[in-house]
């Protein structure tokens, strides 16, 4: 079995999936055991607003848990070196920050937590784009 080689770019997609992670398990740890997260509420900046609004589920499922899930798949997409399925993977990321950002706008508040994992977001798809065009230019190269 071939090995996957990690390069600098999968190190930093592995570095901010971590953070995303985290950031995630957090919230999930807090949405279950019913304690409010440490976010200010000041303004626009109130995350328990956002936390537990009818927007933070997805067909009865916390979007917390569906990030812990998501940024663990990232981990076994950036081991298998799958790059055309990285930006597939991330594309659908970046689909769902949309959605979020716009409930975000609806709800009228921001959470500074889902805007970590949406900024995190963003730079995984960035990062797997760039991968890939960076493969795809490698092996046009070769013929």
């Amino acid at each position: 079995m071939a090995q996957t080689k990690i390069g600098g770019a999968e190190k930093f997609m592995l570095a901010i999936s971590i953070l995303g992670l985290l950031v995630s398990a957090y919230l999930t740890v807090q949405h279950y055991t019913n304690k409010p997260v440490a976010c200010p509420s000041v303004g626009i900046i109130n995350c328990e607003s956002v936390l537990n609004s009818p927007y933070s589920y997805v067909l009865g499922v916390p979007v917390c848990v569906l990030g812990v899930l998501f940024f663990i798949a990232e981990f076994a997409l950036i081991f298998l070196g799958n790059r055309d399925m990285l930006v597939l993977f991330n594309g659908l990321g970046i689909g769902f920050v949309v959605y979020f950002i716009y409930s975000e706008y609806l709800i009228g508040s921001i959470c500074i937590y889902c805007t970590s994992v949406h900024v995190i977001t963003v730079l995984l798809f960035i990062t797997s784009v760039y991968m890939y065009r960076l493969t795809s230019a490698k092996a046009a190269a070769v013929t």
